[in-house]
């Protein structure tokens, strides 16, 4: 059991990104943050995006068990992994992705309380939201 949240702003970011590579990168974070839940909590995970000195910011939370300090600086280096199936890969692509994009990807996190991932994106603009 897991609750996905969604916050979203009022107004539309944009920013210079391909957009197949970025949905690389969510669908990455989103996974991490299931994976990361331990079997006998109820999940809840929140993305949530939000502007601050010209960047787009977008936030993956989970309240997972956390990530070990002796883990820490090896999350986003390539073939390292803490599950039992995977490549490793995934942060590491990421990374390469953010800054690619000229953004930047990080984490706090504190254990048996949950990570939060940050991807911090260039803006080029801001538009007033579209009703549909």
């Amino acid at each position: 059991e897991i609750e996905v949240n969604l916050f979203l702003p009022d107004k539309q970011f944009m920013v210079f990104a391909d957009k197949d590579q970025l949905i690389r990168v969510f669908t990455n974070l989103v996974k991490n943050a299931i994976q990361a839940i331990p079997d006998d909590r109820i999940g809840k995970i929140d993305v949530s995006m939000f502007q601050k000195d010209g960047m787009a910011i977008i936030k993956v939370s989970d309240n997972g068990s956390g990530i070990p300090e002796e883990m820490k600086e090896k999350v986003f280096h390539p073939n390292f992994t803490t599950k039992s199936s995977g490549t490793g890969l995934g942060l590491a692509m990421s990374r390469n992705i953010i800054d690619q994009a000229k953004g930047r990807i990080y984490f706090n996190t504190i254990i048996d309380s949950g990570t939060d991932f940050y991807v911090e994106l260039p803006m080029l603009e801001i538009l007033e939201a579209v009703e549909s």
